[in-house]
Parts: C-alpha cells; sequence; structure tokens
C-alpha cells in the first residue's frame, strides 16, 4: 500500500510503500495514471526513488495519529470517565493529522520546474531523488541529444554559449544540467538556464 503522497504535480507523485501500514519498505514515484512514459526499472505502479522521509513522517501522521486520537478517549470512557486533558489531546492530534495532510504540497514555481523537467525526460521529479542507475539512464539520454544539437556539456561552456541557444532547446539543457551533477558549479548552471527559460516565456 502506498501512502505518504508528496510533491504531487498533475497526477504524479512521491509516496511509500509500507507493509500493515507500520513498516515503509520503499519509497516510489508515481507517475500519472494518464502518463505514456516508460521509464527502466519502473511502472506505472512506481519508479523507487532514494528515502523521503517527509512522505515516511507525513504517512504516519496522517493514518496514525487519527487513529490514537479516536482509540485514547475510547479506552479511557471504557475504563473509567474521559478526561477534559484526553479530549484536548485528541483534538490537538486531530488538527495535526489534518495539517500533516495539507503538508508536502508543492509551490506553484517548483511545479513549473519540475513540469519542464517532465517535458525532457518524462520525470516530473527532482533527479536527486532518484537511485543513481536511473538518474545515469536519463542523464546518458540528455546528454545524446545535446551531443546532436551541438550544444557543449560542460557547465562553463553551457554558460558561455546561452545566449546563442534557441530557446526550444532550454528545456533540454536545462534538464541536462539538472541530472549532470549536484554539485555547486551544476547547480549555477541550471539555475542560470532556467531563469534564461523563464524570461523567454514572459
Amino acid at each position: 500500500m502506498i501512502i505518504g503522497r508528496v510533491d504531487e504535480i498533475d497526477g504524479h507523485f512521491v509516496g511509500t510503500r509500507f507493509v500493515a501500514l507500520t513498516i515503509p519498505t520503499e519509497c516510489v514515484y508515481v507517475p500519472s495514471k494518464s502518463s505514456r512514459s516508460k521509464t527502466a526499472g519502473g511502472t506505472r505502479a512506481g519508479v523507487r526513488i532514494q528515502i523521503d522521509w517527509r512522505s515516511v513522517g507525513l504517512a504516519y501522521l496522517r493514518v496514525w495519529l487519527p487513529l490514537v486520537a479516536i482509540a485514547i478517549p475510547v479506552a479511557e470512557a471504557l475504563l473509567d470517565e474521559v478526561h477534559v486533558a484526553t479530549v484536548v489531546l485528541s483534538v490537538v492530534m486531530l488538527a495535526i493529522s489534518v495539517l500533516a495532510h495539507r503538508a508536502g504540497r508543492l509551490s506553484e514555481r517548483e511545479k513549473a520546474r519540475l513540469r519542464v523537467l517532465g517535458t525532457v525526460t518524462g520525470l516530473r521529479i527532482d533527479p536527486s531523488k532518484l537511485q543513481p542507475s536511473m538518474r545515469e539512464v536519463k542523464r546518458a539520454s540528455l546528454r545524446e541529444l545535446m551531443d546532436k544539437g551541438g550544444i557543449p556539456l560542460a557547465p562553463a561552456e553551457i554558460l558561455s554559449v546561452l545566449d546563442d541557444i534557441p530557446m526550444p532547446a532550454l528545456p533540454l539543457v536545462y534538464g541536462y544540467a539538472c541530472y549532470a551533477g549536484d554539485d555547486a558549479e551544476w547547480r549555477e548552471c541550471a539555475a542560470v538556464v532556467y531563469q534564461r527559460y523563464e524570461l523567454g516565456e514572459l
């Protein structure tokens, strides 16, 4: 069972697969049911990703807090009488559970960024969350497209010719910069490319 949905965007989301709602076994990226993308190592039931502790933690809060909030006063009523402190505690736990359902949402700007990545990879997820093997598969396919387009593959060289890269190719360049690495040089390159893409979209 997949619970703890976070980072939902256009039907795509990240969740955690649990056994009996208690033991997390893996975190997965689940593409939209309408998505036609096929990814190595994954199906429409989910692509295994690195552990997402937000998803795990929110799953526990969303599932178990309401159950505990109801069980405590019921148990107390069966044994004796329900105390005011118990009622207050239950209300607080229910409120936290409601907040947990609202947590894990993406900002509109982040959704827009992930949509751009999705146009070139089919995955609307930050590559840093993927398993290394999946990330490498996507990086290699993007590199091949960059090669065909005659676009440089080093961050400094990409930025040096950025003004000459046509607008339709910017999502590809941005996707490659995101998948190429997480060091400061690649992050800066990706940020500059995306900023230019945003300006071109206005």
